[in-house]
């Protein structure tokens, strides 16, 4: 008997086809994008990039979301001692602190978190107890609060406090949260998060990044049109200047010398429509021998078997393979060119 295939196969086979059709795509689109001219390369970059980033950006977001909701919809007894650290650092950052930093696990001495607050300097231990705390772990902390020279520090706990733990913090620069205050401190964070001031402000906030780097891509990819431009016009007016004939002095007669850098008349000619690569060989993946530039002229010496490359000899005397798109090449010219390769 044929053993069935279990879901989690089938939903793992098409996970590993999604991957592999964006791998394709994303190759797809890197080869066509070879073959565009210098700007819009740029522009697709940066658009690509933005792209990735953005959606990091959201994922780790998500990520977050998720795992605060899932801090604040369990049951604080339910916590291990560290994610009730990292809920009462959330707790904290509501109710409007600020620097927070968590320093709970072994060699802490006494104190798990460390923020600001109304212009003073906290600390904070928390203790995930069923039971009341002991005096003991009230006075560490009123002895920790003098070793880190903090100006106030906070005990959390879901329990609750001996009449000794309270007698420990008279008189001291210390509060104890109690399952109760916890609490209360909890619903007070809620109401505050649910705040509409508040919740404009994080989304003004969001909308900001999202519109810096929407202006940010559209600089870059005016930059790199900007700079395109320029360079194609300064090389076709270097070429210009270059095809043009020489005056020279020999003896007592001036004469033209001939253009050094135009190819020879006997061989078909193209002008070059865009800039791009000459390749040592008709593929993309070829090594790029020299660089085209608008307004520039060719000299024809073949093309490929399937007629996408054509072979040229540039004004820098550079025999290599170009993409035909790049060209523009008169009809009679194309049909009578002959294969140089097999």
């Amino acid at each position: 008997m044929a053993r069935r295939r279990t879901k989690g196969s089938g939903e793992e086979g098409g996970i590993g086809i999604v991957i592999i059709v964006a791998l394709g795509g994303i190759l797809a689109l890197y080869q066509w994008a070879e073959a565009l001219p210098g700007p819009w390369k740029i522009a697709l970059s940066v658009l690509a990039l933005s792209t990735i980033l953005l959606l990091a950006w959201s994922l780790v977001g998500l990520a977050r979301t998720w795992y605060r909701r899932q801090l604040c919809h369990k049951e604080l007894r339910a916590l291990t001692p560290t994610q009730f650290e990292e809920r009462v650092q959330l707790l904290l950052a509501d109710l409007g602190w600020t620097e927070l930093q968590r320093r709970g696990g072994g060699g802490d001495r006494g104190v798990d978190l460390v923020g600001q607050h109304d212009g003073l300097r906290y600390v904070v231990q928390c203790k995930r107890y069923t039971k009341r705390v002991p005096p003991a772990m009230v006075r560490d902390l009123v002895g920790a609060l003098h070793i880190q020279k903090a100006d106030r520090a906070i005990l959390v706990t879901t329990s609750g406090f001996t009449t000794q733990g309270h007698a420990e913090v008279r008189d001291q620069h210390v509060e104890l949260w109690d399952g109760d205050i916890l609490a209360a401190q909890i619903a007070r964070a809620t109401a505050l998060r649910a705040d509409p001031l508040r919740v404009r402000a994080a989304r003004r906030h969001t909308g900001a990044i999202v519109y810096a780097g929407i202006l940010l891509n559209c600089i870059l990819v005016t930059w790199a049109f900007a700079t395109g431009d320029s360079s194609s016009q300064a090389t076709s007016a270097v070429g210009a200047r270059a095809s043009q004939p020489v005056p020279t002095l020999m003896g007592t007669t001036l004469v033209l010398a001939p253009p050094t850098l135009t190819p020879p008349s006997a061989e078909p000619v193209a002008a070059v429509f865009n800039g791009g690569n000459v390749r040592a060989a008709p593929a993309l993946q070829a090594a790029v021998l020299d660089q085209l530039h608008a307004g520039e002229t060719v000299a024809l010496l073949g093309r490929s078997t399937d007629g996408q490359w054509i072979q040229v000899r540039d004004e820098r005397g550079q025999v290599g393979w170009t993409h035909r798109t790049l060209l523009t090449i008169d009809p009679a010219i194309d049909a009578a060119l002959a294969v140089t390769v097999p």
